[in-house]
Protein backbone atom coordinates (compact mmCIF):
# COMPACT_ATOMS: atom_id res chain seq x y z
CA UNK A 1 0.00 0.00 0.00
CA UNK A 2 1.34 3.42 -0.98
CA UNK A 3 0.85 6.27 -3.37
CA UNK A 4 3.15 6.12 -6.15
CA UNK A 5 5.94 4.76 -4.23
CA UNK A 6 5.27 7.02 -0.68
CA UNK A 7 3.71 6.21 2.35
CA UNK A 8 0.60 7.92 3.41
CA UNK A 9 -0.25 8.77 7.13
CA UNK A 10 -3.75 9.94 8.24
CA UNK A 11 -3.94 12.04 11.46
CA UNK A 12 -7.05 12.43 13.83
CA UNK A 13 -7.03 15.08 16.55
CA UNK A 14 -9.97 13.70 19.07
CA UNK A 15 -12.03 14.59 21.81
CA UNK A 16 -14.60 13.09 22.91
CA UNK A 17 -15.74 11.63 19.55
CA UNK A 18 -16.29 7.84 20.25
CA UNK A 19 -19.92 8.29 18.20
CA UNK A 20 -18.07 9.22 15.06
CA UNK A 21 -14.65 8.21 15.46
CA UNK A 22 -15.45 4.15 14.58
CA UNK A 23 -16.32 5.49 11.35
CA UNK A 24 -14.18 7.66 10.26
CA UNK A 25 -11.14 5.28 10.82
CA UNK A 26 -12.83 2.90 9.07
CA UNK A 27 -13.93 5.28 6.05
CA UNK A 28 -10.44 7.06 5.41
CA UNK A 29 -8.82 3.56 5.48
CA UNK A 30 -8.20 3.78 1.58
CA UNK A 31 -6.20 1.18 -0.37
CA UNK A 32 -3.20 3.74 -0.59
CA UNK A 33 -3.22 4.57 3.47
CA UNK A 34 -0.33 2.85 5.22
CA UNK A 35 -1.41 4.31 8.96
CA UNK A 36 -4.28 5.78 10.58
CA UNK A 37 -3.23 7.93 14.05
CA UNK A 38 -5.59 8.85 16.31
CA UNK A 39 -4.43 11.43 18.73
CA UNK A 40 -6.30 10.89 22.28
CA UNK A 41 -6.87 14.57 23.51
CA UNK A 42 -7.90 13.90 27.30
CA UNK A 43 -10.70 11.84 26.32
CA UNK A 44 -13.09 11.11 29.08
CA UNK A 45 -15.66 8.91 26.97
CA UNK A 46 -14.50 5.47 24.51
CA UNK A 47 -12.92 7.29 21.74
CA UNK A 48 -10.03 5.81 22.22
CA UNK A 49 -10.91 2.38 22.75
CA UNK A 50 -13.13 2.99 19.79
CA UNK A 51 -10.13 3.87 17.62
CA UNK A 52 -8.26 1.15 18.74
CA UNK A 53 -10.74 -1.39 17.47
CA UNK A 54 -11.38 0.15 14.41
CA UNK A 55 -7.25 -0.22 13.31
CA UNK A 56 -6.14 3.53 14.25
CA UNK A 57 -3.13 3.66 16.39
CA UNK A 58 -3.63 5.61 19.17
CA UNK A 59 -1.39 8.10 20.88
CA UNK A 60 -1.68 10.53 23.49
CA UNK A 61 -1.57 14.69 23.72
CA UNK A 62 -1.68 15.58 27.81
CA UNK A 63 -1.51 19.26 26.81
CA UNK A 64 -5.67 19.98 25.97
CA UNK A 65 -5.83 21.81 22.67
CA UNK A 66 -6.79 21.55 19.29
CA UNK A 67 -3.43 22.78 18.16
CA UNK A 68 -1.83 20.22 20.73
CA UNK A 69 -3.62 17.52 19.89
CA UNK A 70 -2.64 18.70 15.59
CA UNK A 71 0.77 19.04 16.75
CA UNK A 72 1.03 15.66 18.28
CA UNK A 73 -0.71 13.97 15.30
CA UNK A 74 1.49 15.33 12.62
CA UNK A 75 4.80 14.37 14.86
CA UNK A 76 3.39 10.81 15.41
CA UNK A 77 3.14 9.90 11.48
CA UNK A 78 5.23 7.96 9.93
CA UNK A 79 4.06 8.60 6.42
CA UNK A 80 5.85 10.41 3.44
CA UNK A 81 2.29 12.48 2.93
CA UNK A 82 0.54 13.02 6.18
CA UNK A 83 -3.37 13.97 5.44
CA UNK A 84 -5.25 16.07 8.71
CA UNK A 85 -8.55 15.11 9.36
CA UNK A 86 -11.63 15.97 11.87
CA UNK A 87 -12.80 13.12 14.00
CA UNK A 88 -16.27 13.83 13.35
CA UNK A 89 -17.49 12.56 10.42
CA UNK A 90 -17.28 16.15 8.23
CA UNK A 91 -15.34 15.10 5.89
CA UNK A 92 -15.14 12.89 2.39
CA UNK A 93 -12.11 9.91 2.49
CA UNK A 94 -12.62 10.28 -1.35
CA UNK A 95 -11.35 14.21 -1.55
CA UNK A 96 -8.09 12.35 0.08
CA UNK A 97 -7.25 11.44 -3.16
CA UNK A 98 -7.56 15.72 -4.77
CA UNK A 99 -5.10 15.99 -2.19
CA UNK A 100 -2.34 13.23 -3.51
CA UNK A 101 -2.95 14.59 -7.02
CA UNK A 102 -2.43 18.18 -6.01
CA UNK A 103 0.62 17.36 -3.92
CA UNK A 104 2.71 16.08 -6.63
CA UNK A 105 3.11 19.87 -7.29
CA UNK A 106 3.14 21.25 -4.23
CA UNK A 107 4.28 20.97 -0.23
CA UNK A 108 0.93 21.12 1.50
CA UNK A 109 -2.48 21.20 0.16
CA UNK A 110 -5.25 22.50 1.95
CA UNK A 111 -8.87 21.98 1.47
CA UNK A 112 -11.60 24.75 1.40
CA UNK A 113 -15.41 24.57 1.99
CA UNK A 114 -16.31 27.20 0.24
CA UNK A 115 -18.14 25.95 -2.94
CA UNK A 116 -21.54 25.49 -1.22
CA UNK A 117 -22.57 23.07 -3.77
CA UNK A 118 -20.62 20.86 -2.10
CA UNK A 119 -21.93 21.47 1.42
CA UNK A 120 -24.17 19.32 2.87
CA UNK A 121 -27.54 20.54 4.25
CA UNK A 122 -27.25 20.88 8.13
CA UNK A 123 -23.54 21.25 7.86
CA UNK A 124 -22.06 23.85 10.01
CA UNK A 125 -21.45 26.57 7.49
CA UNK A 126 -24.02 28.83 7.68
CA UNK A 127 -23.15 32.70 6.15
CA UNK A 128 -21.66 33.83 8.98
CA UNK A 129 -18.99 31.16 9.26
CA UNK A 130 -18.74 31.24 5.27
CA UNK A 131 -18.19 34.84 4.84
CA UNK A 132 -15.85 34.88 8.18
CA UNK A 133 -13.23 32.52 6.28
CA UNK A 134 -13.26 33.61 3.26
CA UNK A 135 -12.23 37.10 5.10
CA UNK A 136 -9.55 36.18 7.43
CA UNK A 137 -8.39 33.93 5.14
CA UNK A 138 -8.02 36.43 2.19
CA UNK A 139 -6.46 38.71 4.92
CA UNK A 140 -3.55 36.13 5.22
CA UNK A 141 -3.57 35.94 1.93
CA UNK A 142 -2.74 39.68 1.40
CA UNK A 143 0.02 39.91 4.20
CA UNK A 144 1.57 37.27 3.22
CA UNK A 145 1.56 36.26 -0.86
CA UNK A 146 1.80 33.71 -2.93
CA UNK A 147 -1.38 31.98 -2.18
CA UNK A 148 -4.97 31.76 -2.72
CA UNK A 149 -6.86 31.38 -0.27
CA UNK A 150 -10.62 31.37 0.72
CA UNK A 151 -11.00 28.99 3.45
CA UNK A 152 -8.72 29.84 7.15
CA UNK A 153 -10.20 27.61 9.15
CA UNK A 154 -10.57 24.28 7.10
CA UNK A 155 -8.77 21.68 9.24
CA UNK A 156 -8.38 19.06 6.16
CA UNK A 157 -5.11 19.45 4.55
CA UNK A 158 -1.90 17.48 3.50
CA UNK A 159 1.40 18.14 3.59
CA UNK A 160 4.70 16.36 2.54
CA UNK A 161 6.68 14.77 5.80
CA UNK A 162 10.17 17.03 4.30
CA UNK A 163 7.99 20.02 4.22
CA UNK A 164 6.42 19.94 7.82
CA UNK A 165 9.91 19.09 8.89
CA UNK A 166 10.65 22.56 7.84
CA UNK A 167 8.35 24.34 10.21
CA UNK A 168 6.96 21.94 12.85
CA UNK A 169 9.63 23.71 15.68
CA UNK A 170 7.77 26.81 14.26
CA UNK A 171 4.48 25.73 15.74
CA UNK A 172 3.46 27.88 19.32
CA UNK A 173 -0.34 27.61 19.17
CA UNK A 174 -1.90 25.00 21.14
CA UNK A 175 -5.23 26.03 20.79
CA UNK A 176 -8.13 26.83 18.10
CA UNK A 177 -6.26 28.69 15.76
CA UNK A 178 -3.80 26.23 14.50
CA UNK A 179 -4.98 26.10 11.39
CA UNK A 180 -3.99 29.28 10.37
CA UNK A 181 -0.84 28.94 11.94
CA UNK A 182 0.34 26.17 9.86
CA UNK A 183 -0.58 27.95 6.54
CA UNK A 184 1.42 30.76 8.23
CA UNK A 185 4.35 29.20 8.94
CA UNK A 186 4.36 27.30 5.85
CA UNK A 187 4.41 30.31 3.56
CA UNK A 188 7.23 31.87 5.71
CA UNK A 189 9.36 29.33 5.32
CA UNK A 190 8.83 29.34 1.10
CA UNK A 191 6.75 26.54 0.96
CA UNK A 192 4.13 26.26 -1.90
CA UNK A 193 0.74 25.93 -0.46
CA UNK A 194 -2.18 25.09 -2.87
CA UNK A 195 -6.10 24.93 -1.60
CA UNK A 196 -8.51 22.79 -3.12
CA UNK A 197 -12.58 22.46 -2.70
CA UNK A 198 -13.39 19.79 -0.58
CA UNK A 199 -17.31 17.87 -0.02
CA UNK A 200 -18.35 18.96 4.22
CA UNK A 201 -21.00 17.25 5.95
CA UNK A 202 -22.83 17.90 8.84
CA UNK A 203 -21.14 15.99 11.82
CA UNK A 204 -21.54 13.25 14.14
CA UNK A 205 -22.49 14.55 17.52
CA UNK A 206 -21.97 17.80 19.45
CA UNK A 207 -19.11 20.25 18.48
CA UNK A 208 -17.11 22.06 21.03
CA UNK A 209 -14.91 24.94 19.44
CA UNK A 210 -17.85 26.92 16.94
CA UNK A 211 -20.65 24.93 16.43
CA UNK A 212 -23.92 26.68 16.82
CA UNK A 213 -22.86 30.01 18.16
CA UNK A 214 -22.05 32.88 16.13
CA UNK A 215 -20.50 34.51 19.27
CA UNK A 216 -18.06 31.83 19.32
CA UNK A 217 -16.91 31.62 15.91
CA UNK A 218 -16.62 35.80 15.89
CA UNK A 219 -14.26 35.47 18.80
CA UNK A 220 -12.15 32.85 17.46
CA UNK A 221 -12.13 35.07 14.15
CA UNK A 222 -10.39 37.74 16.14
CA UNK A 223 -7.73 35.72 17.56
CA UNK A 224 -6.96 34.46 14.08
CA UNK A 225 -6.75 37.98 12.61
CA UNK A 226 -4.52 38.51 15.78
CA UNK A 227 -2.35 35.70 14.92
CA UNK A 228 -2.10 36.85 11.28
CA UNK A 229 -0.86 39.96 12.56
CA UNK A 230 1.35 39.51 15.11
CA UNK A 231 3.02 36.57 13.76
CA UNK A 232 3.46 38.40 10.80
CA UNK A 233 6.03 41.32 12.71
CA UNK A 234 7.67 38.22 14.26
Amino acid sequence: MAFNGKKVSVVIPAYNEEKAIAKVVKDFSLSFVNEIVVVDNNCTDRTAEFAKKAGARVVKEHRKGYGFSCRKALSSAKGDIIILVEADGTFDPEDMKKFLSYIEDADMVLGTRTCMQLVEKGANMGSFLGYGNTFVAKLLQLLYGNVRLTDVGCTFRAIRKKSLNKIIRKFKVGGSTFSPEMAIEALKAGLKVVEVPVSYRKRIGVGTITHGSNIKAFILGLEMIWLIFTRKSS
